[in-house]
């Protein structure tokens, strides 16, 4: 009997396209840019976040509405925001007319959503109305979050809709996200919290 040996298995290896090595080479240096990004922003929105002041003020038949903010920002989100990293406001208001036996009536409300970035091409600081699509350019990250910090002349009820008699309430509340990245990202950097933050309500009355 004449016996023979088998040759030992091997298993199939697929060619590798071409680029492939240059293609994941990339998408690691990717990933490693956005972490280092985000590193920065690892204690998330410390400090308080509130209110300061807020008014509506009629002009030309029109109510605007000022605002002051007070945003948790440090050193930390500084850096974040030097190195790309977004941070986003929404501001809400709401008008309600105060009714004594019944519930207040919501007369009007309205959010208002910005959102702040640093552009490396021209090394400045953009804000931008993503309601109305305009956008401010700063030269410095204390510039840039000063203005995020205000609301200015926004027109945001006309007067016809105010009734002459009654009494009527006006609320701000405003939110911020910080570090607007993919969710991937998010589940790889579980340690950070404190993404998102509200402030509480500021509420007056309005003047007619």
């Amino acid at each position: 009997m004449i016996s023979r040996s088998t040759p030992p298995h091997r298993p199939y290896a697929a060619p590798v396209p071409p680029g492939t090595g240059l293609a994941c080479a990339r998408a690691g240096f990717v990933i490693a840019a956005l972490l280092l990004a985000t590193l920065a922003i690892a204690d998330g929105l410390a400090g308080s976040f509130a209110v300061k002041s807020a008014r509506l003020v009629l002009r030309g038949g029109v109510y605007h509405l000022d605002a002051r903010f007070k945003l948790p920002v440090d050193a930390a989100v500084e850096h974040g925001l030097a190195a790309g990293v977004p941070l986003a406001l929404e501001v809400d208001l709401e008008i309600k007319r105060v009714r004594r036996f019944l519930p207040d009536a919501t007369v009007a409300e309205l959010a208002q959503r910005y959102q702040l970035q640093y552009n490396a091409v021209s090394a400045r600081y953009m804000l931008r109305n993503l309601n109305s699509g305009e956008q401010v350019s700063l030269p410095t990250v204390a510039a840039a979050l000063k203005e995020l910090s205000m609301v200015r002349q926004l027109p945001v009820l006309d007067r016809s809709l105010i009734a002459s008699r009654g009494t009527y309430e006006a609320s701000v509340r405003a939110k911020l996200d910080y570090g607007t990245v993919p969710m991937t990202l998010r589940i790889l950097m579980f340690w950070v919290d404190d993404w998102h933050r509200e402030s509480n309500w500021y509420t007056w009355t309005l003047e007619q």
